[in-house]
């Protein structure tokens, strides 16, 4: 009889929400659902935060074609692009 009254003490289901909003401490059970949360309710907030983490996600404005615009994560990128222009000026 003892087993009966320790079994019914124990929560009948275990709490499975593992994942955290780290702007509002909302609580989810899968990865994907806080990131759509995130996406949906704290968007800038979220991307000030990534830029700030990652300067090359900022960089791109600087791997700028002078000729037409395009804009590229890395300068061998755009290097590559500009002989689209003008092959034989460019000297890789």
């Amino acid at each position: 009889m003892g087993e009966t009254a320790e079994t019914e003490e124990r929560p009948k289901f275990r709490d499975i929400r593992r994942y955290f909003c780290q702007y509002c401490g909302i609580c989810r059970s899968k990865k994907t659902l806080i990131a759509s949360h995130i996406n949906s309710h704290h968007k800038e907030e979220a991307e000030k935060a990534r830029a700030v983490r990652d300067p090359e996600h900022e960089a791109v404005k600087s791997n700028t074609c002078e000729e037409c615009g395009a804009t590229f994560k890395k300068h061998a990128y755009l290097l590559q692009h500009m002989l689209s222009h003008s092959p034989q000026e460019i000297n890789l």
